[in-house]
């Protein structure tokens, strides 16, 4: 995944979550300031756990790369050690 694209989803997450604690604060009686606070910390917090997890889970390894097996039905080398004991 493109680290543009991880980025953007840990802002929105982080965003979802000022707004849901903020709001959700507000609603159940604290002081404006108190939910500010905590939406900031929590979008600080769950942005920064996605961010954190979408870098470690959905980046794309560098060294990612398919190798060809060789199957060939003439190769001469198949079977060459099957017969030597250890």
């Amino acid at each position: 995944m493109n680290p543009i694209n991880i980025q953007k989803m840990a802002i929105a997450f982080g965003l979802l979550a000022f707004g849901f604690l903020a709001i959700g604060s507000v609603l159940m009686g604290s002081r404006v300031v108190t939910g500010a606070i905590r939406g900031g910390l929590g979008a600080l917090i769950f942005g920064g756990l996605i961010w954190g997890f979408a870098n470690l889970f959905l980046q794309k390894d560098e060294n990612d790369l398919v190798q060809d097996i060789h199957t060939d039905a003439n190769d001469h080398d198949k079977g060459n050690q099957l017969d030597q004991t250890a």
